[in-house]
């Protein structure tokens, strides 16, 4: 084949996603009631595991530039399974943990090169592509949550079968259709008639690396805030009195609008962001909105109404980035800043617990959000700045 096929790369990252998805939501609750660790200790467990996916993403995002992505990507992929296998016979501690760091590296691995092959689909618009990638990502969250609500009661065996069997198709698929031709594509015309002609070199133009990596520490930035959903979130609404099931249904929410806002996005989203840095800057807006929100919310309406916005902010800003990526790196590079594109929001999960907890223990969770508004609104700040003023520079790969 020439070119892989969009059906195909969506299929396994569904794939992908649906088991990983059968790991996070279990993990703290497994290893603090039934294993019996500290919360202390299940944070740094679930750091490590962040940090091994910000390596697997960085290692496989350079050595996708380098040597034949089919085998590098289906040897991740048994890894992965083989490691969800192992914690299907042995799941207590110190193997679950271990096998947590493992696994974490295989998806962060297998991550980067799903993105980095879908800069290769040159039949489908880009945003087009990384919208689809990031809605079947999200609605495979919302099937493997769903399940795990379902059927974890005390023993995670039955969840790991079933993971391990969702990468067994995985590799299956991969190994059937992911085996395809790259092609050196031919730039696309540049983002203004006046700007300076593209270098026939791989060497990165200077002005793409600012507005990429602006865009990289943008990302890190919110995800450090928008982790607090997942940890401390949870215990703000407890000490209001709101039950956890409450909680737990947000997710259900978010999962919801995120399938909303990118089905419309791959219906009109052409149309209605034209440029895609703006529609960077809209999604960063009601982001901002979803945490001022928080900051005088008491009831639980204003909890869920302030996941609605969030959520439309998070489906219209995060898959924008990675297409931006493909757009402004050469054919030689493509791998290396997918890489980067997983790698930053890694890293501000792994931190985003630590940071939340720090501004809690000092200040208060209303002062978190209020950190969490203003750094974000000066991110956005430096972001139009930046890229307004060098939009003109940039040059477009395909």
């Amino acid at each position: 084949m020439k070119e892989l096929k969009l059906r195909y790369l969506l299929l396994g990252s569904l794939m992908d996603s649906i088991g990983m998805s059968f790991v996070w939501p279990l993990t703290t609750v497994y290893m603090h009631n039934i294993l019996g660790h500290s919360l202390t200790v299940v944070g740094i467990v679930l750091m490590l595991n962040s940090v091994a996916s910000i390596v697997g993403a960085f290692v496989a995002g350079r050595l996708f530039d380098k040597y034949d992505g089919y085998y590098l990507l289906l040897g991740g992929i048994a890894f992965t399974a083989l490691s969800m296998l192992v914690l299907v016979f042995v799941n207590d501690w110190p193997i679950y943990p271990i096998m947590l760091i493992c696994i974490g590296l295989g998806t962060g691995w297998i991550l980067a090169f799903v993105n980095a092959l879908g800069t290769t689909v040159h039949s489908k618009d880009g945003r087009f592509v990384f919208n689809m990638l990031y809605f079947v990502q999200n609605l495979g969250v919302m099937i493997g949550t769903a399940v795990v609500g379902l059927m974890f009661k005390d023993d995670v065996a039955p969840l790991f079968v079933i993971s391990t069997a969702l990468y067994a198709v995985f590799f299956v698929v991969a190994a059937l259709n992911y085996h395809v031709k790259r092609e050196r594509p031919e730039r696309l015309d540049q983002m203004d008639q006046d700007a300076n002609p593209a270098s026939k070199t791989e060497k990165l133009p200077h002005v793409n690396m600012i507005v990429m990596y602006t865009l990289f520490i943008s990302l890190f930035v919110i995800w450090i805030f928008y982790q607090q959903w997942n940890s401390n979130i949870s215990v703000y609404m407890l000490s209001l009195h709101i039950p956890l099931k409450d909680y737990s249904f947000l997710w259900t929410v978010n999962g919801l609008f995120i399938v909303i806002v990118q089905a419309f996005l791959s219906w009109q989203g052409g149309k209605v962001f034209k440029d895609p840095f703006h529609q960077v800057y809209v999604g960063m807006v009601f982001i901002i909105a979803s945490f001022v929100i928080l900051v005088f919310a008491t009831q639980y309406v204003a909890f869920v109404l302030s996941m609605i916005i969030l959520t439309i902010g998070e489906a219209i800003t995060f898959p924008q980035i990675p297409a931006i990526a493909n757009l402004l790196s050469p054919y030689g590079m493509k791998g290396r800043y997918q890489g980067l594109a997983s790698s930053f929001p890694s890293a501000g999960r792994a931190l985003g617990p630590l940071v939340g907890s720090l501004i809690i223990d000092t200040f208060s969770f209303v002062s978190l959000f209020i950190v969490a508004a203003v750094a974000i609104a000066i991110i956005l700040f430096v972001n139009i700045v930046l890229i307004e003023g060098k939009k003109n520079e940039l040059i477009e790969y395909k």
